[in-house]
């Protein structure tokens, strides 16, 4: 829906003559929505992915068992009986059917029993077999007490016999509202009868094309369908549209010659030449359709202009397609109007009633003959009541979400537990990589333990490569969270659970993989390339460098629109924190304009605790001033300890300390480094939070 430009659009319920606003949070609770797509998660079974719902839309005052039963309720309400063991799957895991994966996201959503239930095309993408089967349970839960709204594109006719009432649109103007059995009559009533062997619905979704793309526009659809106005003879075989030449911009009127039993006159045409070029834009029940038509008043020129040749605009950019709702609820049959009689105004036949926020009744019409019978489907009419507008929320004392926040959070670990563990290459791929990396570096980089000045350029080339591989080891992370963003929107919608929920849960989960992966590394090349660091420091280091660019990468994936575009992002920002890290420029010598980016660079931190870890202390180096160049120290400078100790650079010419003072680090404690490191990780994850929270809407763009 789309807000309107004149109003602040809202919904009203009319219960006991009393206007009631109906706010956002509680329409979330007591409705669903069923999305085009399946979006679920292909490694769960249908009976795990139906405990998850209950698990978070159930109240926690309901016991497991008694969650588990509804589940197991609701799997024979949708005849997912024989698949309820097996997993959704995907196009690379063989899952259930196409029908049954339908099947299985309507009942993660009306799990909670709505009241409302909205589903955009059930049967997309199915078969005849399947898509009978979903309308047929969706039957069902009508029949279970809830009202379903949906949108059906080209429904079968055993499709179209399982709907209470249909509502078919064009334009956003009401065409036709009633059951679908009625239909035919309806048409013959308009003086287009259904062919023989033909849908009736098909016919007139053929019927409104014909008149769309003709110089008549919809306008006899739309006048039949509201007060029952009957087409002349000339108007129910409309003349298609000419398209219009840049020479047809400047033709005159008087230049168009008409046919000799043509019913208009260019002379004397008025606005009672035609029966048609008195009616008013229909309002259907929507702010923005009363809007959009008052624009179209303004701008639309009288039928007998039309009819004379001037065409406002094209149909091929006016015609896209037509809409056919329907819904299923009290069934109603749409009564036949009494004979209009010049002398009255026909009274109105009671009917089944619908749900309709008000209609707008035409300033002019002109009738039909008597003798023409009129069929118009009844619309209920709404008295105005001065009462004052109260807003219709959940009751004070009752939660927004179904359950607290640690159950959320629990309920949450366990899915994405499942979910890692059904799909071992998400961590298993970085741990191979992280090992068979490790040994490749500890082949090449063979014994880093010596103390000559040769060792300390590769030390320093060792580590900044290890923290760049930690980092784009991450990098999997992008499409892996794409995937589950549409899933988190949808469940997001119906206040499922919270987005800080969400956020921690993940986090949890991963933590113990990030100390798997990260000890591993430390462990290898710490024994084999038998380094003076400490064990415990170089794990730590590599646990938090972990923890802070999978908060980055999230980050990154829930700000762009594709994995190839958070691939390019995370590829391009990670090099530029590369270079600004003070490996290659000391942060002395990056010029001061770019010198912020030195700072917020997130391998800086772990790379220079890195090396305060390695050549913290007054351990010594020898070897020739020749062997420190080509490298990153360049000229050495004197650290306060060398002075403290009062050393001799003939004796010793060269102390770890050294190196981190030539290496512009005048942070010397690791702890620091680390401590930064994280509160970068927590800033990203409290603004993937923050995207989450504020920015992933199920709007459609």
């Amino acid at each position: 829906m789309f807000r309107s430009p004149r109003a602040k659009r809202c919904t009203f319920l009319c219960s006991e003559l009393k206007l009631v606003q109906v706010t956002t949070s509680y329409m979330k609770q007591i409705s669903s929505y069923v999305m085009q797509d399946d979006q679920l998660f292909p490694m769960l079974t249908v009976l795990e992915t139906l405990t998850f719902a209950a698990e978070v839309r159930l109240p926690p005052s309901l016991s497991r068992a008694e969650k588990l039963q509804r589940v197991w309720e609701l799997i024979e309400q949708l005849g997912l009986q024989t698949t309820a063991h097996t997993y959704i799957g995907d196009e690379g895991v063989r899952g259930v059917s196409g029908g049954e994966r339908r099947r299985v996201s309507i009942g993660t959503d009306i799990i909670h029993k709505p009241s409302l239930l909205f589903l955009d095309e059930p049967t997309s993408g199915l078969d005849s077999t399947s898509a009978y089967s979903v309308v047929e349970k969706v039957k069902d839960i009508a029949k279970g007490g809830s009202i379903v709204l949906m949108t059906i594109h080209q429904p079968s006719f055993r499709i179209q016999m399982l709907l209470d009432r249909i509502v078919i649109l064009a334009r956003g103007r009401l065409i036709y509202l009633g059951n679908p059995v009625t239909l035919p009559t309806y048409l013959a009533g308009f003086g287009r009868p259904v062919p023989d062997g033909e849908n009736s619905m098909e016919y007139l979704l053929d019927v409104i094309k014909e008149y769309d793309e003709s110089t008549l526009g919809l306008e006899p659809l739309v006048a039949y369908q509201r007060d029952g106005s009957k087409p002349n003879e000339a108007a129910k075989t409309p003349v298609p549209k000419t398209p219009r030449t840049p020479y047809q911009k400047s033709v005159q009127f008087r230049q168009i010659q008409l046919k000799s039993n043509n019913h208009f006159s260019l002379a004397s045409a008025t606005p009672h030449a035609n029966p048609f070029s008195n009616f008013e834009s229909y309002n259907i029940d929507d702010e923005e359709a009363d809007f959009d038509n008052s624009l179209e008043r303004k701008t639309r020129t009288p039928l007998h202009n039309i009819a004379s040749g001037y065409h406002p605009r094209l149909a091929s950019d006016f015609y896209k397609d037509f809409s056919v709702w329907v819904y299923n609820g009290v069934a109603g049959t749409p009564q036949r109007r009494p004979t209009w009689t010049p002398a009255r105004t026909p009274s109105r036949t009671p009917m089944a009633s619908y749900p309709q926020s008000r209609v707008t009744t035409p300033h002019r019409s002109i009738p039909p003959s008597p003798q023409e019978p009129v069929f118009k489907v009844e619309e209920p009419t709404y008295q105005e009541y001065e009462l004052g507008i109260e807003p219709l929320d959940a009751p004070e004392d009752g939660p927004k979400f179904a359950n607290p926040w640690l159950r959320e959070v629990i309920v949450l670990s366990w899915r994405t537990v499942l979910n890692v563990v059904r799909t071992p290459e998400l961590f298993l791929s970085r741990e191979i990589v992280l090992t068979v990396m490790a040994l490749i570096l500890s082949t090449l980089f063979h014994r880093l333990g010596a103390s000559d000045f040769l060792t300390v350029n590769r030390i320093l080339n060792f580590y900044i490569f290890a923290v760049c591989l930690v980092f784009f080891s991450s990098n999997d992370a992008v499409p892996t969270f794409i995937q589950e963003r549409f899933i988190f929107i949808r469940e997001r919608s119906h206040n499922a659970y919270r987005a800080s929920s969400y956020v921690i849960s993940s986090l949890i989960v991963y933590l113990p993989f990030f100390a798997i992966q990260g000890f591993t590394f430390a462990v290898i090349t710490k024994f084999m390339l038998h380094l003076n660091s400490s064990l415990l420091y170089f794990w730590i280091i590599l646990f938090a460098s972990l923890i802070t660019t999978n908060a980055y990468v999230m980050l990154v994936s829930a700000l762009v629109p594709s994995y190839i575009t958070g691939y390019a992002v995370v590829i391009a920002t990670t090099a530029l924190f590369f270079l600004t890290c003070g490996f290659f420029l000391k942060r002395s010598k990056i010029p001061l304009v770019w010198r912020w980016l030195h700072y917020i660079s997130a391998i800086k931190y772990p790379f220079e605790a890195l090396l305060v870890n390695e050549f913290k202390g007054g351990h010594c180096y020898f070897g020739q001033d020749n062997q420190l160049s080509p490298g990153p120290l360049g000229q050495i400078k004197d650290s306060d300890l060398f002075t403290e100790l009062h050393l001799n650079r003939t004796t010793c010419p060269l102390i770890g300390q050294d190196v981190l003072t030539t290496m512009d680090i005048t942070m010397d404690s690791i702890w620091i480094d680390v401590a930064i490191l994280l509160a970068w990780g927590v800033l990203y994850r409290l603004f993937f939070y923050v995207v989450l929270r504020f920015y992933s809407k199920n709007e459609r763009k």
